[in-house]
């Protein structure tokens, strides 16, 4: 929870920033996406708790079920955009770049953090149910100083950002796999915000350099954090 509340407070201060400025940026992609949602999430359960990445949700069994689950639920929600949505108003390039932003960078920022550490570790203290609601909460507490001010309603927005975590951390404690979340449905998320919700794919779009930087620091960090706990464990094993 201590992790979530930093992101959160990371996410309010870009309300006191120019939200294109490099300060901004920093925060957004190095301190909250890399440190929030890699090295802490992975830092603590390979050499704190010395479990395997299998304790954040990235394991293979139930993996063919998570994706079945993950593809029915988004078709469930695609009438949402064949309805809503002006398709043909869409610059697709536009669209590609701005998606790997919020699904890449954004995406595997949220998988870690919220499903993989957060959510597991409330529910073997509490239960699946306040584990459920509980991440949720702290889910939509990150899109202060990120989302919100582009909501046209930020308190309609709450609510509805609330009902997505509930959702969406639901749907992640049938399988406890991060496959039912990401990519798939995460994809459909994006893209009903993109297209119905939000708009904004020119300002996401132009991001995208800091987000590839992200993404690679994220697997720079991960990599790293698994190099150095492997002495550990083989010791332990020894």
């Amino acid at each position: 929870m201590g992790a979530g509340l930093v992101a959160f407070a990371l996410s309010a201060s870009l309300l006191l920033l120019d939200p294109e400025s490099a300060v901004a940026h920093v925060i957004h992609y190095g301190l909250i996406y890399v440190v929030c949602g890699v090295a802490v999430p992975w830092g603590y359960t390979l050499l704190v708790e010395r479990n395997a990445p299998a304790e954040m949700g990235l394991k293979r069994e139930r993996w063919l079920i998570s994706l079945i689950l993950s593809l029915i639920v988004a078709g469930l929600f695609s009438p949402v955009i064949i309805f809503e949505a002006d398709l043909s108003a869409i610059d697709w390039g536009q669209f590609a770049r701005a998606a790997f932003v919020l699904t890449g960078a954004g995406g595997l920022f949220e998988l870690f953090l919220y499903y993989g550490f957060i959510h597991l570790r409330l529910e073997k203290a509490f239960g699946t149910i306040p584990a459920i609601l509980v991440t949720s909460a702290i889910y939509v507490l990150w899109h202060v100083g990120t989302q919100l001010p582009l909501e046209a309603d930020p308190v309609a927005a709450v609510w509805k950002l609330f009902l997505v975590g509930v959702i969406s951390q639901s749907m992640f404690s049938l399988t406890r796999n991060l496959l039912i979340i990401w990519p798939i449905w995460h994809v459909m998320g994006v893209m009903i915000d993109f297209t119905v919700n939000i708009g904004k794919i020119d300002l996401v779009s132009t991001r995208l350099p800091w987000a590839a930087g992200a993404v690679t620091l994220m697997a720079i960090t991960g990599a790293a954090l698994a190099w150095v706990a492997r002495p550990r464990s083989g010791q332990k094993d020894g």
